[in-house]
């Protein structure tokens, strides 16, 4: 498998092209002996070629000592390095005690590059040609300095977010130690900042030049990477004047994103690079690899929440709750504890939610069983029209389509309208851009999803019982397809619509109510409390012509004031009229409203008038309304709880999000991140037995 990169439209192109090549075409290959491990070597730079290679001096030495690095080639016991592979060259100086560094005696030049631990694992190699001669050593280090440094692709300025409780909490350590002196040898410029808070880095990304930087690092686990992307994308979006709404096109970001996995989960990670090596991530940035990747916008009441990869509603968001709370006490653990507690019977029910969805345009034919690897034809056809804007296919919900009772997939292509609908009980619900690989899933929570495919993998695991359920959750430790179960469905989607449904005039005391009685019993209430009031206003003028209603003071006030009026009308007679006309209709409003008892109530805005000493309650009616009071209260924590049970948060890339009406819309080929994909001699190893299987 050869080396690519991509372009705009997803499509491979080859990392080195050929006017890269004939800009060293008049260089003269240099030969000198050096010292590599003690023993005698010819090396050569080749700038025409784009090759360091070294041939032993003596016969009985066939090799050098150290390991094959990078892709080059042992032949006839020459070594080709291919300059491409090397990230960094220094000069090799011994500097005295109190000497500044960049002074010193030359001891040769140092090269860094990596070589490869298995399908997808790296390891940095720094190799050591040892020369006195200083202006020799500058001849290899100026030629190499100039051929990597302009490479296509590669940064020189990094932005690094560093999450220090991630994990394991050995983040600072492991940059000190290891990261940061592989940025040293590359002569990178960093730029270093640890997160503070949950906000940091969304306020830093709002002040921040993103012209100033090549490449975005996230250091930690799922969720810091998350929150920087949504920070990068978010800043992009509004740097090139765009306007976040449901159904908008957003800009695609200039710069790649470099994620360097220090979590527990860390599923972007391995869904790009395969494993969760902070070596291997930090030498992909170095070197300059990356894949575009699709990403999921989601919205909550028409305003964007954040940019995500991976969400899980139900058992999922339940098992991260009891990890996090684990974290500390069950620690490495606190996966396993949190699976088994989320399973357990009384943990584990399903919830009633809504599911809208836009069907995928390509069907899952002959891509059905396929895995996305490095060369995925999947990936690489699917083209992007940028002149064509999407359309914006947002509807509202139905009211009528929100029955209590249905369980199926309805299709409303008779309204002509993209959306179909699904309502039930779900045990989980997830959204996949990714393949999501983690620790107890090695191929993947979604295994069939690809990484730039313009689709979203909707899963959909129905209510089962719990014995059916754990064998769902072991088919994603093994290399047996998980999706392959009647109660679980799969759908290709490029927009999602999500929503929890909670019975109207619910009670949590009531265990047989039923929405659609509910509703047709509130109908009739209605009717007849329509008609009571009709045969109430009839009587209401038998009585008024018998004269045998009970007047109010207020009525008497008022025909006091209509027979004032009436000697004022002899003086003014439209002034007079225009007071009786609004009497009358004073009058009308006052007896628009009558009780049981036949007396007319006003229903105007009266001052209130206290006659005579207030009541004052006894103390056994006090101590009733306390315990009344205590029982409404009781109700009410009741009533919470079981609110609790009939939905759940949202797991967005290991964060939990107290939000349940979502929308998700996919965006093909967003963002760049540093990687090569999966290897296609990958071996994925079985997570082996979680507690509740054994």
């Amino acid at each position: 498998m050869g080396d690519f990169t991509y372009d705009e439209d997803g499509n491979p192109v080859p990392r080195l092209d050929e006017c890269y090549e004939d800009r060293f075409s008049d260089y003269v290959d240099v030969t000198n002996p050096f010292v590599i491990k003690g023993d005698g070597f010819d090396v050569t730079l080749s700038l025409s070629r784009g090759m360091l290679s070294w041939t032993s001096v003596s016969a009985k030495v066939k090799k050098s000592k150290i390991p094959l690095p990078g892709t080059a080639k042992l032949t006839k016991g020459t070594v080709d390095l291919p300059l491409k592979d090397v990230y960094g060259v220094q000069i090799k100086r011994k500097r005295a005690k109190g000497q500044p560094e960049g002074e010193g005696l030359c001891q040769g030049f140092i090269v860094y590059t990596y070589y490869s631990f298995g399908p997808n694992c790296w390891k940095d190699l720094v190799i050591d040609f040892d020369h006195p001669s200083e202006s020799l050593c500058n001849k290899y280090y100026d030629g190499i300095k100039e051929f990597i440094t302009d490479f296509p692709g590669r940064p020189h300025s990094l932005k690094i977010f560093m999450q220090t409780h991630a994990g394991n909490q050995n983040g600072r350590q492991l940059f000190i130690n290891k990261i940061l002196p592989m940025f040293k040898g590359a002569s990178m410029s960093v730029d270093f900042l640890e997160i503070q808070h949950s906000e940091h880095v969304k306020q830093e990304m709002i002040h921040i030049n993103i012209d100033d930087y090549d490449c975005i690092v996230a250091m930690g686990g799922d969720g810091t990477a998350s929150k920087v992307v949504s920070g990068l994308l978010t800043a992009t979006q509004n740097r090139n004047d765009v306007e976040v709404r449901q159904g908008f096109t957003p800009a695609k970001p200039q710069m790649p994103v470099g994620i360097i996995p220090t979590g527990s989960t860390n599923h972007i990670a391995r869904s790009v690079m395969g494993l969760a090596d902070p070596i291997t991530a930090v030498l992909y940035i170095l070197l300059g690899y990356n894949v575009p990747v699709d990403v999921c916008s989601v919205f909550s009441e028409d305003k964007l929440l954040q940019w995500n990869f991976a969400c899980q509603y139900g058992f999922g968001a339940n098992a991260l709750q009891y990890a996090n709370k684990y974290r500390r006490s069950l620690l490495p653990k606190s996966v396993d504890a949190a699976i088994y507690k989320a399973s357990t019977k009384k943990k584990l029910h399903p919830y009633d939610c809504d599911v809208e969805y836009i069907p995928a345009e390509r069907k899952r034919r002959e891509d059905s069983d396929r895995v996305c690897l490095q060369g995925c034809s999947v990936c690489w056809n699917e083209e992007v029209k940028e002149d064509e804007e999407e359309e914006c296919l947002v509807q509202p919900f139905n009211p009528l389509n929100n029955s209590n009772n249905s369980d199926t997939f309805v299709d409303l292509s008779k309204d002509e309208s993209p959306w179909k609908v699904c309502k039930g009980s779900f045990l989980q619900v997830g959204l996949f851009c990714i393949p999501a690989r983690c620790e107890f899933a090695p191929q993947g929570l979604s295994k069939f999803s690809h990484l730039n495919d313009g689709c979203m993998e909707l899963v959909l695991v129905k209510d089962i019982n719990r014995k059916d359920f754990i064998r769902f959750l072991k088919r994603n430790g093994n290399s047996k397809n998980q999706f392959d179960f009647p109660f679980v469905d799969v759908i290709r989607v490029k927009e999602v619509k999500f929503r929890p449904r909670i019975p109207m005039g619910w009670k949590h005391t009531d265990r047989k109510f039923h929405e659609i009685q509910y509703r047709m019993s509130k109908l009739e209430k209605q009717a007849s409390r329509g008609s009571q009031v009709l045969e109430l206003d009839d009587e209401d003028e038998d009585d008024r012509d018998n004269d045998s209603v009970v007047k109010s003071p207020l009525d008497e006030m008022s025909d006091f004031d209509s027979e004032d009026e009436d000697d004022d009308n002899s003086k003014d007679s439209k002034t007079g009229d225009s007071r009786k006309s609004s009497a009358d209709s004073n009058r009308s409003s006052q007896k628009q409203y009558i009780n049981n008892n036949n007396v007319i109530v006003n229903s105007a805005h009266q001052d209130r008038v206290l006659i005579g000493p207030q009541y004052r309650m006894t103390f056994a009616e006090q101590d009733r309304m306390k315990r009344k009071n205590k029982q409404i209260k009781k109700e009410e924590k009741a009533k919470a709880r079981e609110e609790r049970l009939l939905r759940t948060k949202w797991n967005l890339d290991n964060d939990l999000i107290n939000k349940h009406e979502l929308h998700f819309r996919v965006h093909h080929g967003l963002l760049s991140i540093c990687g090569r994909g999966i290897a296609p001699d990958s071996i994925f190893q079985d997570y082996g037995c979680l507690p509740i299987t054994r």
